[in-house]
């Protein structure tokens, strides 16, 4: 709400919500989060997004499919009812 407020004439937040405690700030380019996350829990991790991901091309195919097939009967409703 403060930053749509900002835009607005409101005051924008110096420092983002949740990282006003001293120690967590934005990370600097190159720095990464240490996260403890298991080799297993990593590969699991890839496996399921991938898994995602091709669910994902799997319907956006499907849809493509239908629609063309939708256009190619649109044209041939016009071309048969022109005759």
């Amino acid at each position: 709400m403060r930053a749509v407020g900002a835009c607005f004439g409101g005051q924008y937040p110096e420092i983002p919500f949740g990282m006003e405690q001293e120690g967590k700030g934005c990370l600097d380019e190159g720095e990464e989060e240490e996260e403890n996350y298991t080799e297993e829990e990593i590969v699991r991790a890839r496996e399921a997004l991938v898994a995602s991901l091709s669910i994902m091309e799997g319907r956006n195919q499907r849809a493509k499919a239908r629609e063309e097939r939708q256009r190619l009967r649109e044209q041939e409703q016009q071309k048969s009812d022109s005759e």
